[in-house]
């Protein structure tokens, strides 16, 4: 799971509002953008980020993606993990198909099988 922070880093540089995020983005990167955009990546975590928006970011912040991205797995996930390899109780565990009855052999490929 991706955790988007940067209202976490905006606090800690001391910005309080999309105005001042504008300005940084507009003096130190070097990049207009619409306070409107600026609101939803302050608001909303963004399911897409180009690499030039997040260059902007960082440079206008002064940080790295990775302060702004965090990764960690999700609990669901790492569970259904455990349960797929069997190293919990209830762990899903293969099992053999069974036939149904006798099946014909296929054709092969060498012509001196009869059939």
């Amino acid at each position: 799971m991706l955790k988007w922070k940067l209202k976490q880093i905006m606090v800690e540089k001391g910005l309080w509002t999309g105005q001042e995020l504008l300005e940084l983005l507009e003096t130190r990167a070097g990049i207009i953008v619409s306070h409107t955009a600026v609101m939803q990546l302050i608001k909303n975590d963004p399911k897409a980020i180009r690499w030039q928006t997040l260059d902007a970011l960082c440079t206008a912040l002064e940080c790295s993606p990775w302060e702004l991205i965090e990764y960690s797995p999700s609990v669901a996930k790492r569970e259904a993990a455990y349960k797929a390899v069997g190293e919990r109780e209830g762990a899903i565990r293969p099992y053999a198909r069974k036939n149904k009855g006798q099946e014909k052999p296929k054709k092969t490929l060498y012509p001196e099988e009869s059939f």
